[in-house]
Parts: C-alpha cells; sequence; structure tokens
C-alpha cells in the first residue's frame, strides 16, 4: 500500500491560508481593542502606533523569507581585486604543494654516488649486474646486493618530497660513512 504523498504546493497554500486567518484576527482584535478608546486624538495615536507596528513586523517577516529563499544561492561575482604584496618565500626544495614529487633523475645521481663508493666495480656492472657487464662471479657477486639497495634508493627518491640538493647531500654523507645510511628512515 503506498502511503499518500503531499503536494508541496498545497502545502504552502495552506500555509498562506492559515497564516492570512491568524492576521485578520489579530487585526479584527486590535481594530475591537481600537473602539475602546473614548479620545479621537488617542485612537488616532493607536493607528499610528499599529501602522508602525504592521510595517516593523512586515519588515522582520519579509527579512526572515528572502534570507531563508537566499542563503544557499551564490552571490554575483565582483570584479577582481588589485594585487597585494608578494608573500613570504617558502622553505626551498620541498614539493608538498607541487602536483609531483620526486627526484628528477635519481637513478643516474645513485649511480654516481655508487661508483665513488665501490670504486673497484664499474657503473654497467652496479647498473644492470650480470657477468657480462661485471666480469668474473666475484664481482657480479658483490654487485648484486648494491643493485638492490640502488633499485631500492631509486623508488625511495622518486616517491620522495626532498630536494634534489638534499638528497645528494644524504647520498654523499653515505659515500663518507656507508654505516651511516644503512637504515631506510635515514632518507
Amino acid at each position: 500500500m503506498a502511503l499518500p504523498t503531499i503536494n508541496p504546493e498545497s502545502q504552502n497554500n495552506s500555509f498562506s491560508l492559515a497564516s492570512t486567518l491568524i492576521i485578520l484576527i489579530i487585526f479584527i482584535i486590535f481594530f475591537g481593542i481600537s473602539f475602546m478608546i473614548q479620545d479621537i486624538k488617542y485612537r488616532v495615536c493607536y493607528y499610528m502606533i499599529l501602522a508602525l507596528l504592521f510595517l516593523a513586523s512586515l519588515n522582520i517577516y519579509l527579512s526572515i523569507v528572502y534570507y531563508i529563499q537566499l542563503r544557499n544561492l551564490p552571490g554575483v561575482q565582483g570584479p577582481m581585486g588589485p594585487k597585494g604584496p608578494q608573500g613570504m618565500t617558502g622553505n626551498t626544495g620541498k614539493c608538498s604543494f607541487s602536483e609531483k614529487c620526486g627526484i628528477a633523475n635519481p637513478r643516474g645521481t645513485i649511480l654516481t654516488s655508487a661508483v665513488k663508493m665501490y670504486k673497484p666495480i664499474s657503473r654497467q656492472c652496479l647498473d644492470t649486474p650480470n657477468l657480462g657487464t661485471c666480469g668474473d662471479q666475484d664481482t657480479l657477486d658483490q654487485a648484486v646486493p648494491i643493485n638492490a639497495q640502488i633499485n631500492m634508493l631509486e623508488t625511495l627518491a622518486q616517491n620522495s618530497s626532498m630536494s634534489q640538493r638534499d638528497f645528494e647531500e644524504k647520498l654523499n654523507v653515505c659515500i663518507t660513512d656507508p654505516n651511516s645510511c644503512m637504515d631506510l628512515n635515514d632518507f
């Protein structure tokens, strides 16, 4: 069984009918009170006060009605104002407000640092460790874990919010003291 729906227009009409009846009853009451005033000067004064009361009430009523109707509507777009003074300079190298963070060409930077750190192993062997690039099995065995570390640092650099300069400084610290950058939290 479907529930009966209420038509919004009928609600609006019943509201206006009810409010019209209430206003009519209030008007009759105030008009009836005016017959109790015997002096003409006081009666005219009473009507003027009623007129001012009516205007004030109408003003309050219309203000509330228009506020309810217009409160969620956007206003008219105004003209652009004058350009203000330049703001303070932000932290250098931070990309927290940019759309893409990360370091440009991190693999090349990491490989350059790794070649400085592990001088006997060639750059090609560190980049793609296999017997063809490394030459012998011992060098290959040394290059495989280093390559894994390079791959991990590259992934970290691509997702990092630090600047290129900060990343290079961290890598230089790793070259001078390899034990200081054994933990990923150092980056």
